[in-house]
């Protein structure tokens, strides 16, 4: 699988653009502000709906325009595959395969695997459980269909238990029955992601071991603790013990939207006692921990995608990850840096096809 062409208009600060692509490493040079970054994001729109940066589509449009669009050109398995993402100001977002929308998003999720690497990553060790419950959702929904659907089920009857709370406060009304309604459902998908949940972090701390001790060359253990109530009682149950808290606070405080993911070195927190470098090293085998996942279970190589990173780490670091994308298992490689010669040198190292773009 890989991206063969790529059309912009409007979209961030090209007007009107398009790229050609070969079918292993694609480097963006150029000074910062020129959009290098920008494209990535292009390319991962097409494969997740949306923007890595930004959750706010209309500040996709380039200034002072309307509309934009993106279009993108696969092969996937020797098959020719356009994928559309179109959006105007005050209309609805409209994502295409082949000329024919979807109806759901869910229904694209997952077509095409993909991984980014990006500074941005830090905010996964220093934010807040959000941020890694984001994270992890983004990986499961693109292998798992119906943990997607479980995923979207829960939250839009989260959403409505919500309400309902806060309803019942502002008319001093309160009907048990209705909430009970809403517990079992959260009950019912809660229990199904957290299963889900529980699984692949088994399956994924695997491949994070195997990534990081070829980064560090084996001088640390690195693991990932998942936190959930539902460890120690049934959704069902923290529901109902909690009902009187959550009619105060107006919200739902139980659930699997309160998960937690601990990042550990040598069994301790890496956010606090992890180095910038060991912190970087995590972030890199995290991500390469994704692509091996995907490719696992998608039966696609994933397309990576590699913002500025090379001037995150230093030269041992460098070296390390030019080896482990050397091997045959990577496909299409996506790289963003400020220097030609230096970008130059490390793709030919890589002994691949290339084509670099001077912006």
């Amino acid at each position: 699988m890989y991206l063969q062409e790529l059309k912009l208009y409007n979209f961030k600060n090209f007007e009107e653009n398009q790229f050609d692509f070969d079918e292993k490493i694609n480097c963006f040079v150029g000074d910062n502000g020129v959009g290098k970054t920008n494209i990535l994001d292009a390319i991962y729109f097409l494969s997740l709906g949306k923007s890595y940066f930004n959750n706010n589509v209309r500040q996709i449009i380039r200034f002072d325009e309307s509309a934009f669009s993106i279009k993108g050109i696969f092969q996937i398995n020797d098959k020719r595959e356009v994928l559309q993402v179109s959006y105007q100001i005050d209309k609805k977002k409209i994502i295409k395969r082949n000329n024919k929308a979807y109806e759901r998003l869910a229904d694209h999720i997952g077509l095409i695997p993909l991984v980014m690497i990006s500074p941005y990553d830090r905010d996964l060790i220093s934010e807040r459980g959000e941020t890694r419950r984001r994270f992890i959702d983004k990986i499961i929904s693109q292998a798992d269909v119906e943990y997607l659907s479980a995923l979207i089920g829960y939250q839009k009857i989260l959403v409505q238990r919500n309400r309902l709370l806060k309803y019942f406060a502002a008319n001093h009304h309160f009907d048990k029955d209705t909430i009970q309604i809403y517990n079992e459902q959260l009950h019912q998908y809660g229990t199904l992601i957290y299963n889900k949940r529980q699984k692949f972090i088994k399956e994924f701390t695997v491949f994070l071991k195997e990534k990081y001790a070829v980064l560090s060359q084996d001088k640390e253990q690195v693991n990932i603790d998942y936190f959930s109530e539902l460890e120690v009682k049934p959704l069902q149950d923290l529901l109902a013990e909690n009902l009187q808290k959550d009619r105060l606070l107006q919200h739902t405080s139980k659930g699997i939207h309160r998960d937690d993911f601990l990042f550990e070195i040598n069994e301790k927190p890496i956010k606090k006692f992890g180095s910038q470098g060991q912190q970087k090293s995590f972030l890199i085998a995290l991500r390469l921990a994704e692509f091996e996942f995907l490719k696992q279970k998608s039966q696609q190589i994933p397309i990576l995608l590699f913002d500025d990173i090379f001037d995150k780490l230093d030269e041992k670091r460098v070296i390390q990850m030019v080896k482990m994308v050397n091997d045959k298992t990577f496909g299409q490689i996506f790289i963003t840096d400020t220097h030609v010669e230096r970008t130059r040198n490390l793709v030919q190292n890589i002994h691949q096809s290339f084509k670099i773009f001077e912006l």
